[in-house]
């Protein structure tokens, strides 16, 4: 592996330790609360162009690009996510419903590419904002064709990929106070100035443009 792509992981995996360290230190002991938090209203963005070559499918298990990797755990009855590095008692409290989220969106009703833009216009708010741990209500898509819950199978993959990964540590199936299936934590990197996120950016998939 070249001496500069090692040390870009290095500094990646340190980063994700160093947010995990401070989201543990931050929260303590705190209880989920039934309460989803307030709704950030979202601000909707003008679509942007995607550029030719972008892959039509992500591997659902590992998931790579510009330096930051995602493991991902993906059955029917539950969907999860983390960064390579980050510590698993964050990843075994966001599981857990241990902690509240502080903000929840939900894309009931919406196709995809309405769902997308609601979703990055609440991302964006909710990351400015400083805020940590959001809720995402995809539905479990009991209405959709053959039950399939579309939205709540294409979130794993649009969270891993621009303009989100730059923003999220972590994401998991709520609990069943928080929706459950139909449900989804998002945990949120914390805010920093110099972060350059890609808001601009679209997700590899064909019913985005």
């Amino acid at each position: 592996m070249p001496r500069a792509e090692h040390g870009e992981k290095t500094r990646n995996a340190a980063h994700g330790a160093d947010d995990s360290e401070l989201f543990l230190n931050a929260v303590g002991q705190v209880s989920s609360l039934r309460a989803r938090g307030r709704e950030v209203a979202a601000k909707p963005m003008t679509p942007a162009v995607v550029p030719s070559g972008v892959p039509a499918a992500v591997e659902p298990r590992k998931f790579v690009e510009g330096g930051l990797e995602f493991v991902l755990s993906l059955t029917d009855e539950h969907l999860e996510g983390h960064v390579v590095g980050l510590d698993m008692a964050v990843v075994g409290k966001l599981r857990a419903g241990a902690l509240s989220p502080e903000a929840h969106i939900d894309l009931h009703g919406l196709n995809a590419a309405q769902a997308f833009e609601t979703l990055r216009g609440f991302m964006r708010g909710c990351w400015y904002r400083g805020m940590r741990m959001v809720l995402v209500v995809p539905g479990r898509g009991r209405n959709s064709p053959n039950g399939m819950g579309v939205l709540r199978e294409k979130l794993p993959h649009w969270l891993t990929q621009e303009p989100f990964k730059r923003v999220v540590l972590a994401f998991c199936t709520a609990q069943s106070h928080d929706g459950g299936l139909g449900g989804m934590y998002v945990l949120l990197r914390k805010y920093r100035k110099k972060c350059r996120v890609r808001w601009e950016k679209i997700p590899a998939d064909a019913d985005l443009y």
